[in-house]
């Protein structure tokens, strides 16, 4: 199984000074043989992903995770 991460630009945050800053929102990593399969699986846990209009979606290459 292929792990993806899934995230979207719609919407918005404010930075610390409560001002807009453009980012991304993580909406979930999932797990899938591919792309659509990992998708279908995200949707089943995570009613809400609906409500989003753009939808991006990306192949992991390893699961290490770095902190700065």
């Amino acid at each position: 199984m292929k792990k993806y991460i899934f995230y979207t630009s719609d919407g918005f945050t404010e930075n610390n000074n409560f001002e807009l800053s453009e980012n991304c929102q993580i909406l979930g990593w999932q797990e899938g043989k591919d792309e659509k399969e990992a998708f279908e699986n995200l949707k089943k846990e995570n009613q809400n992903i609906r409500f989003f209009k753009k939808i991006c979606c990306q192949e992991l290459a390893e699961n290490k995770v770095y902190y700065f």
